[in-house]
């Protein structure tokens, strides 16, 4: 019996379960005929990153009635999808309240078939299952039968982490095959990072290999947050059947809809070819988080950003102007007598490229006054002090901007730069949102030039002048001075130590038998590589300095403004930190 399958991209507003549910419901609307099985993702009624909103007993009893609704509405057709279910047997929680789990419900033809659990939590990355959930029982996996159109279907339903056993016991798709599943089908909340979606292919490819059964996938689009971290879903549900792997397009709300035969068994792999998901899927991931994170803070419709004509602010600009249009943006120049005619012009120059509204505003009256007031209070104002009275400075004024022209702030700031702690707290830390936040400062520049390859907007200067953040004589660019690091080595050690958990030994090892990855650690603008600057011994004591560094400026990293997560491991709710580690 051939099959039809709709697996919906769906993107829940967290904690709006009345939207959500009337939005699955016109999904149901709209696929009645057209679909005989119709997939919502993992937690679509209440949303995922909700915080301990998951406890709340009147949040709970919400989505039961909710669900009420959606069952009223299912007939003609069968749909599964993910909420909060309870366990009322006795089984309780830490706390004493009733079992929740992580669960999925299917219903069809005006009647609840049957609701299940997510046998494996996930507490990782920026999700923390366990703080919420329990885990289901193995002897509870059974695979769930519908009837669709005179016929008894088994389908092997499992929830995201349940998919990803290779280092579990409990290997939950083969329990559902050999109990006579027709086919799996994987509810998922999987947030974005750059190269995940290869990772969930070859993991589904691997549960498809040992069952040989065909394999539908179902993921959450939109973003959510936990705080600290924008947790991106991208979507790109698919689906590997006989005939293929065929996988949506990501970042969009949209239906996947695919056939199978439901006796159909996979004996070879189908050929996967795998995509690039490198800097075109970055580029896409930040362009829509900050589309979708005006869309849903409903305060702003505008950004302001501090533009100095140094790569970071250029490239968010740019960003800013590509998800919300020119008409959007915002750019404030402030020079001080540290800022360079280069870094003025190019400022100028990106903004009536943009053709964004564009301030000049000086400070360094602000900063004389501000420095003779310090003088007959203190005496002699130290070099560090001035460099950071500019930066707030800075701050200072895009915030009244802000509020005289309704435009959110849009901070700066680079991965690279949290890491060595290189910036001023209330100053150019700041802002709504700070888009790169978990971009590296080489990958900075890539984005940069990925974006605007034949330089209509970001000029040629911008990728010659050394990364300056001219806050003294010391930052003369036009003397070839800049900030105090050699990017080049700074930014693939920071991704080794944070992203790669490598430690300063492992490198040092790596070092030694030159085996360092080459795509990370490219060399200079000189053309001298890693191995050319340092001797092991040397490069052994660098990384060790940014473990420190890493160390010392989590107070800075923990008032800064949220992250949009695109890295495997990004600060955060992924890179627990404490401020008295040594």
């Amino acid at each position: 019996m051939r099959i039809t399958a709709a697996l919906h991209s769906f993107d829940p507003w967290p904690g709006e379960v009345v939207e959500n549910k009337n939005k699955i419901i016109n999904k149901i609307d709209e696929y009645r005929h057209k679909a005989d099985i119709l997939v919502f993702p993992e937690m679509s009624l209440p949303g995922y990153c909700i915080g301990d909103l998951h406890k709340d007993s009147e949040f709970i009893n919400l989505q039961e009635n909710a669900l009420k609704e959606i069952i009223n509405a299912s007939e003609g057709i069968t749909v599964i999808l993910g909420l909060t279910t309870l366990d009322f047997s006795g089984k309780k929680m830490s706390d004493g309240t009733t079992a929740r789990y992580n669960g999925f419900a299917v219903i069809s033809n005006g009647r609840l078939i049957r609701m299940g659990k997510k046998t494996l939590l996930v507490d990782e990355g920026v999700l923390e299952d366990s703080r919420y959930f329990l885990l289901g029982k193995k002897e509870e996996i059974e695979p769930v039968e519908v009837n669709i159109r005179g016929q008894k279907i088994l389908l092997g339903i499992m929830i995201c982490q349940d998919m990803w056993d290779d280092y579990s016991e409990v290997k939950v798709a083969d329990i559902l095959s050999k109990k006579g599943a027709d086919f799996l089908i994987v509810l998922n909340s999987s947030p974005f990072y750059v190269g995940k979606l290869e990772k969930r292919i070859q993991t589904a490819l691997r549960r498809v290999s040992e069952t040989s059964l065909p394999l539908l996938y179902v993921n959450t689009t939109g973003i959510q947050d936990i705080g600290k971290n924008i947790v991106i879903f991208d979507g790109r549900s698919f689906a590997i059947t006989q005939s293929g792997v065929k996988v949506q397009e990501g970042f969009l709300t949209e239906t996947l809809v695919t056939t199978l035969e439901t006796n159909e068994r996979i004996t070879e792999l189908p050929f996967w070819k795998a995509q690039n998901d490198g800097i075109s899927v970055l580029a896409d991931s930040l362009i829509y988080t900050l589309r979708e994170f005006f869309r849903r803070t409903k305060v702003f419709t505008r950004a302001v950003i501090g533009l100095s004509g140094g790569i970071d602010s250029a490239l968010d600009a740019l960003l800013i102007s590509k998800a919300l249009g020119n008409n959007s943006l915002i750019c404030v120049n402030m020079p001080s007598k540290f800022n360079s005619d280069i870094t003025r012009n190019i400022a100028g120059k990106i903004a009536d490229a943009l053709g964004a509204e564009y301030y000049i505003h000086p400070i360094q009256e602000i900063v004389d006054l501000k420095k003779k007031l310090l003088e007959q209070s203190l005496g002699v104002v130290s070099g560090l002090t001035i460099e950071n009275l500019q930066a707030r400075a800075r701050g200072s004024i895009l915030m009244e901007y802000s509020q005289e022209k309704a435009a959110m702030v849009i901070g700066n700031g680079n991965k690279t730069e949290f890491q060595r702690g290189y910036a001023t707290l209330y100053g150019d830390i700041l802002g709504a949102i700070m888009p790169l936040g978990d971009v590296n400062k080489l990958l900075v520049f890539a984005l940069a030039a990925y974006l605007d390859p034949e330089n209509r907007i970001l000029p040629r200067e911008l990728f010659e002048i050394v990364p300056s953040a001219e806050l003294s004589e010391a930052h003369n660019i036009a003397e070839g001075k800049g900030d105090p690091f050699d990017y080049y080595v700074e930014s693939p050690i920071g991704v080794e130590i944070v992203e790669n958990a490598r430690s300063p030994e492992l490198l040092k090892q790596l070092f030694l038998e030159r085996s360092l990855d080459s795509v990370l650690w490219i060399p200079d603008r000189h053309g001298r590589t890693v191995y050319e600057k340092f001797t092991p011994e040397g490069f052994f004591i660098y990384a060790q300095s940014v473990v420190r560094a890493i160390r010392k400026s989590y107070f800075k990293r923990v008032q800064a403004p949220p992250i949009p997560v695109v890295s495997p491991r990004a600060f955060g709710m992924d890179y627990r930190e404490s401020l008295f580690l040594p």
